[in-house]
């Protein structure tokens, strides 16, 4: 019984670490890469350093957030790109820039020709849209009620199979 309430306090212990995982969030808005990292919970994670590292591992650009965890840069020409924050806790957050899903590159392959009012249009778009998916985002991350529901179910089963085997070792005694 003792190893069993053992087993259930490091589970228990555990929880809170997942709670500080960073996250990294990256759009584009025209030219312009911007982000925010954050942790799980929600809270920001200010003041990072962070790397922009080309697809032969080196570093083409160092990035800094604010006291809200956002970031904006340039990127250098490219492909392969990846941002990457880690805090001193020894959490990571990666993000590779320019991959577009196979869905939405047929779609755009398809597309009309653009006209001059177009990058306006887009530029605003992006600008609305970034508040959204940094929302979804962020409540991805959450832990929800099944994910709770489904972890006392867990410890429920584990003692359930503990106590089947306790009593088969009494019978057989």
């Amino acid at each position: 019984m003792i190893r069993l309430l053992a087993v259930l306090a490091l589970l228990l212990a555990a929880s809170p670490a997942y709670a500080h995982k960073l996250k990294l969030f990256v759009t584009q808005e025209g030219t312009e890469i911007s982000g925010k990292t954050y942790f799980a919970g929600g809270g920001a994670a200010a003041e990072l350093d962070g790397q922009v590292v080309d697809a032969q591992g080196r570093v083409v650009a160092t990035l800094r957030t604010d006291a809200e965890g956002r970031f904006r840069f340039t990127p250098p020409q490219g492909d392969g790109l990846r941002v990457r924050f880690e805090s001193g806790d020894g959490h990571m957050a990666e993000a590779v820039l320019g991959q577009t899903a196979p869905s939405a590159q047929t779609a755009n392959a398809a597309a009309p020709p653009v006209n001059a009012a177009t990058p306006d249009v887009d530029a605003a778009i992006a600008r609305q849209l970034t508040p959204l998916r940094e929302q979804l985002d962020r409540m991805e991350s959450r832990a929800r009620l099944s994910d709770i529901v489904g972890g006392v179910g867990l410890i429920v089963g584990v003692f359930g199979v503990y106590a089947w085997v306790a009593s088969r070792r009494g019978n057989k005694s």
